[in-house]
């Protein structure tokens, strides 16, 4: 349940990065706390916990397997959604105070 747990995690990571992405007033505070610090870390403890936990098993079980394939997959989408984000961090224009 964990390794499947940090797929959906990744993947809701991932469709809010692609939605800053593609319309870019959905990039707030909140939807870059979400990806950064929340979404992506999460999945990505999660499925190394799972990879740790079966790093000496050897009997071949397909569902360790399956498993093993969800979290490396995990991993993948979380790292494409903070790359997203930390790109369009640095490539976003600075805001200038109104002076008044």
């Amino acid at each position: 349940m964990l390794a499947f747990s940090s797929v959906w995690i990744a993947f809701a990571s991932l469709v809010v990065a692609v939605t800053m992405l593609f319309y870019r007033p959905a990039m707030t505070d909140i939807s870059i706390w979400f990806v950064l610090w929340l979404a992506a870390p999460l999945s990505m403890c999660f499925a190394g916990l799972i990879l740790w936990a079966y790093r000496k098993d050897i009997s071949g079980d397909q569902a360790i397997a399956a498993q093993r394939t969800q979290a490396w997959v995990a991993i993948a989408l979380a790292i494409t959604a903070a790359a997203i984000v930390y790109i369009l961090i640095v490539y976003s224009n600075k805001l200038l105070p109104i002076e008044g």
